[in-house]
């Protein structure tokens, strides 16, 4: 393949820049060719905007594994199918993909419907409102709760409330009680709902120290995350055994809406993956 080098630095910037190729589009790519490298100290990074190397890596993926030493950052809970390759991701995978597909598809957008319901009866409870006039103000926090609400929904089979909602008669599950309390419940410092936004709101901080190090900083937002973490952790190991003595009991979930569930069968077979590992 015929190659220019560039040795100019008037591109620099461009392909410093993380979201250059958004920035740039295709501009780079039609004055450099549809592949080329950036040459670093730190290693060699190529850009690829053609169709036929695409589909090579595509398709010989055993020979373009990730570099998972990068990866090690979103490790939070264990490795994972994002931070693994070879057998360990095969078996991650296997795990996973049970869980993604048009079905769960149809679960997720259900779900999605329910809550943006849900999210307007509540606005219309809100002092000063009713279901036929209200102000709303600020969305961007509400969003965020209903986006929340329908990962917990769709992931963990947890329903979580507005404020005003209510369950209806027999709808939680016998053990699922304290996933959905409005009260941090016994062994817990957070909810459930309070951990994974803290978690989702400044997971960054995970990536940037270490458990180790997080866990004795004496700032007052790391001292928070490492709450969240710590709840969540063991709110997930919680979960997990709620469905594991399910599936030895023989008794089907109540509630389809379910990703994480839907998995254990594959969890459930003989193999080296255990909740530390399988996120």
């Amino acid at each position: 393949m015929e190659g220019t080098m560039v040795t100019t630095n008037g591109w620099v910037s461009s392909v410093l820049d993380t979201i250059w190729s958004y920035r740039e589009n295709y501009s780079l790519f039609a004055q450099y060719g549809d592949v080329f490298l950036v040459v670093t100290p730190g290693g060699l990074y190529m850009a690829n905007a053609s169709p036929a190397v695409i589909h090579q890596i595509a398709t010989r993926r055993s020979e373009w594994v990730k570099p998972i030493e990068h990866y090690s950052v979103i490790e939070h809970f264990g490795p994972n199918v994002v931070t693994t390759e070879g057998s360990t991701w095969r078996d991650h995978r296997k795990v996973s993909s049970a869980s993604f597909n048009e079905r769960s598809n149809a679960v997720v957008w259900k779900e999605s419907i329910r809550q943006a319901g849900e999210m307007v009866k509540a606005w219309g409870r809100r002092e000063g409102n009713s279901k036929h006039s209200m102000w709303i103000g600020d969305i961007y926090p509400d969003a965020a709760t209903t986006s929340l609400h329908i990962i917990s929904r769709s992931g963990f089979g947890v329903k979580l409330l507005w404020p005003g909602e209510e369950h209806e008669d027999g709808e939680v599950q016998e053990g699922y009680e304290k996933f959905s309390s409005h009260e941090p419940m016994a062994g817990h410092t957070m909810t459930f709902k309070q951990s994974m936004h803290t978690m989702l709101r400044d997971v960054i901080w995970m990536g940037v120290f270490s458990k180790t190090t997080l866990e004795k900083l004496p700032f007052k937002r790391t001292k928070k995350v490492w709450e969240g973490y710590s709840n969540l952790n063991t709110y997930l190991h919680e979960l997990y055994e709620l469905k594991k003595n399910a599936i030895a009991k023989g008794l089907a979930e109540k509630d389809a809406l379910d990703l994480m569930g839907n998995s254990f069968p594959g969890l459930c077979l003989p193999s080296t993956i255990n909740l530390q590992s399988t996120h």
